[in-house]
């Protein structure tokens, strides 16, 4: 039987090509966009089986309508996938509150708050899955994203803590993490601070936009990503955290490796600081 699927940030990328996939294996999809215009060939080649809808995830307002449409169109909604995001470069000292706090919103609050408006319905059926798109970034601090990184590592840690809040309720939460796919994440939906720190202009060849280009050279493909995560996703034995592209995995595993050694390196020190009885 067909199940129901909610999407954010269907107008290109990773989640129009999952969008595609689960469509193309029968299920039925609501594909949000902000401008759901982007979504309307979409709908068009797949009637009454895909639904093209509004979704801002800075509007609380259309993320309630998104949810409410999708019920009514399609039926209750079994799998959500939060996708929609982007990216931000700024050294941390050169950050600009108002960017920080919308970038945030977009790939942590407005993501949990979405997570929060389909639980009631899959908490009275006792199933369903939420998916959250998170990064590489969120393994791992990078140079120049430490906000970025901070946001998408929020929404990993609030993964975890629903995950086992949710686990009883027959409801499943898991975590992808892709690599650098060949999207526009790195075009103009890659925003980045105003303010430059002269004292950072020697790492700005790792971060700034101006030194760094509009590569279309990344390793990861958002169609075989798509593939990768629905095909996953329709499987029993799905992991908790899903790797997408080699370069994740070589960058998680050095990261964890690291993290681990340290660990091994410190530890003897870090028990010093347990209660002694006298």
């Amino acid at each position: 039987m067909a199940k129901t699927w909610l999407v954010t940030g269907c107008s290109s990328g990773l989640g129009k090509a999952v969008a595609l996939e689960a469509l193309k294996r029968g299920e039925k999809v609501a594909a949000t966009a902000r401008n759901p215009e982007t979504l309307r060939e979409m709908e068009e080649k797949y009637p009454g089986q895909a639904l093209a809808l509004r979704l801002d995830l800075e509007d609380k307002e259309s993320m309630e309508a998104a949810v409410k449409e999708t019920c009514r169109r399609l039926g209750a909604i079994d799998v959500l996938v939060n996708n929609a995001g982007h990216g931000y470069r700024a050294a941390v000292e050169e950050s600009e509150p108002d960017q920080v706090a919308e970038l945030f919103q977009t790939n942590f609050f407005g993501p949990a708050e979405l997570i929060k408006l389909v639980l009631p319905g899959m908490r009275e059926r006792k199933s369903g899955l939420l998916v959250n798109v998170t990064s590489i970034g969120a393994v791992r601090g990078a140079l120049g994203n430490g906000y970025y990184s901070a946001a998408k590592g929020a929404l990993e840690l609030l993964s975890e803590a629903l995950a086992k809040e949710v686990g009883h309720l027959g409801i499943q939460v898991m975590l992808a993490e892709p690599g650098a796919l060949r999207t526009g994440f790195y075009d103009d939906r890659l925003k980045e601070s105003k303010l430059q720190i002269a004292d950072y202009d020697v790492l700005a060849g790792s971060y700034r936009k101006a030194r760094t280009g509009s590569r279309h050279d990344q390793p990861g493909s958002p169609e075989m990503a798509g593939k990768v995560l629905v095909e996953t996703i329709l499987r029993g034995d799905r992991p908790f955290r899903l790797l997408l592209g080699s370069d994740a995995v070589k960058a998680a595993e050095q990261t964890l490796e690291e993290r681990l050694q340290e660990l091994r390196d410190w530890q003897d020190v870090s028990r010093q600081s347990d209660y002694i009885e006298n």
